[in-house]
């Protein structure tokens, strides 16, 4: 079992974590803008990780957000969550949003217990792996 636990010293509204995806021939992108996502049942990548890991897409999929609904090519990759487990063969899709290079959906949050907590004025998020069930991280 491992549990990553990142405190921030205000209150936020965005969860930013580290998390790593690597093409299925081992490439790997690194980057500290992965944003935790419960609202989002699909893990989402920038088009900057598509082209800089050279993906190709195996199909088309559609995406729905603030602005809409459209078709995205979607691809298949590995993700490195912060608890350092792999989350293999996992379908995201792409996006040409600037802010994130990852947005982490339900899909690869299902894997383990998340829990985030605003107590004494102050964000705590964590994650375990695999899930446990219950609330006590």
């Amino acid at each position: 079992m491992a549990t990553f636990k990142k405190e921030y010293p205000d209150i936020v509204d965005v969860i930013l974590t580290e998390c790593s995806i690597y093409s299925a021939d081992g490439r790997k992108f690194h980057t500290e803008k992965a944003m935790w996502d419960t609202g989002a049942d699909t893990t989402i990548i920038s088009s900057r990780i598509v082209s800089e890991l050279q993906l190709k897409p195996y199909r088309q999929g559609g995406i729905a957000g603030i602005g809409g609904a459209s078709d995205s090519n979607v691809y298949l990759v590995h993700i490195l969550v912060p608890t350092g487990d792999f989350v293999t063969y996992v379908e995201v899709m792409e996006s040409d949003f600037e802010d994130y290079d990852v947005i982490i959906g339900m899909d690869v949050i299902s894997f383990g217990d998340l829990l985030v907590t605003n107590a004494d004025n102050k964000t705590i998020f964590q994650f375990r792996t695999p899930s446990e069930g219950g609330v006590n991280l």
